[in-house]
């Protein structure tokens, strides 16, 4: 005997938390499962043995422009204001990311530094940002021997390996727009998200902001619980998808590539770790990244204990999570995908459309849909 939902929603990571909020606000009833035994799927956090919040698969920073956005959050939950800094390990030395002009003297001689600072200042207004590929572009036209040092210093160090390094596929076949996420900044603003209005880390913890969401008693929430063992028993009016749209259907197009990270949490017995709360390996080592979680909260009470705990996350070449390979045989292969998708099945969220979403971007992004219906 089937079971009838108005609104099924498949895992619940923050685009489908969202919407189960929207839709039960507006007196709809929600039923959302949840394969794993807890909510938030990758952005779940905890607080371990030692009073250490931790995040379980890999940091979560929200940044955002948008107004709405963070009056919609600060519903359920109030923010620290954190302002987001990253060391990037580049020859031995540890230099502000994104690529700034601060971090020309953190690589090279004084002097040398100040010459290329120059030359940067030449061509871009100062407090601008470009991406890697316009700067490329600009060293070319120009035939500025200085210009195209410091560009191809920055693209072969910051963007070539890490790129092959975290998704396996070249800086020169991935769309473009996967680069410009990291800018070069015109600047001496260390922030990684400067140009952002608002940075925060919430004060208590995302799960907790996610259980205020899915605090309405139209919102029925199970978890332990997979799609593929209740599908055949349950019917709906809408079904919300999560997970990757080439599952949905079952692969009948061939496979999304994908690549997955793997993180290792380690605890040490010493007060801190690293010189950051997060230093990025881009040409060395298997990993990409270690985070050391207490940095996050410098006023916090264990802030100074001889515990800290630090995550590594480690590329691996096929699985679905984290990274769409945004390439022109994978756009072409999510269009047919989309092309056959029943009118009562939204996809959302990056497997879901394919696109690499932050925090603020996957909320937005339902709250836009939500809006238009």
């Amino acid at each position: 005997m089937s079971i009838y939902v108005q609104n099924l929603i498949i895992w619940a990571w923050l685009s489908w938390i969202t919407v189960a909020q929207q839709l039960a606000e507006r007196w709809e009833k929600v039923l959302l499962i949840e394969q794993r035994n807890h909510i938030g799927w990758n952005c779940y956090d905890y607080y371990d043995e030692n009073g250490i919040l931790v995040h379980k698969y890999w940091p979560h920073i929200f940044h955002t422009d948008f107004d709405d956005i963070r009056e919609y959050v600060n519903r359920f939950t109030s923010f620290t204001n954190y302002q987001h800094t990253v060391l990037w390990c580049l020859d031995n030395h540890l230099v502000p990311i994104p690529f700034n002009l601060d971090s020309l003297y953190w690589v090279f001689p004084q002097e040398y530094a100040k010459h290329l600072e120059n030359v940067l200042l030449q061509y871009f207004e100062y407090n601008s940002k470009v991406t890697i590929w316009q700067l490329r572009e600009k060293a070319k036209a120009e035939n500025n021997e200085d210009l195209q040092f410091i560009s191809d210093y920055i693209f072969e160090k910051v963007f070539k390996n890490y790129t092959m390094k975290q998704r396996w596929i070249s800086a020169e076949e991935i769309n473009p727009n996967v680069m410009n996420r990291v800018p070069i900044l015109i600047s001496r603003d260390n922030r990684y998200f400067p140009k952002n209005k608002y940075q925060w880390m919430p004060v208590g913890w995302y799960t907790k902001m996610f259980e205020n969401m899915l605090d309405n008693p139209n919102i029925k929430v199970l978890l332990n619980t997979k799609y593929d063992d209740i599908k055949d028993n349950i019917e709906y009016e809408k079904l919300y998808y999560t997970w990757s749209i080439d599952d949905f259907f079952d692969y009948k197009f061939w496979r999304l590539e994908y690549r997955k990270t793997l993180y290792k949490l380690e605890e040490f017995d010493m007060q801190s770790y690293q010189k950051n709360t997060v230093i990025n390996y881009p040409n060395d080592f298997e990993y990409t990244r270690i985070t050391e979680y207490k940095k996050f909260y410098p006023m916090s009470p264990t802030y100074n204990v001889e515990k800290t705990v630090i995550c590594k996350e480690i590329p691996w070449k096929w699985d679905i999570d984290a990274y769409p390979i945004e390439d022109e045989k994978n756009i072409e292969l999510l269009n047919k995908y989309q092309s056959i998708t029943p009118d009562n099945v939204i996809f959302l969220w990056r497997l879901g459309n394919y696109k690499y979403f932050d925090m603020d971007k996957a909320i937005k992004n339902v709250l836009d849909w939500v809006n238009n219906q």
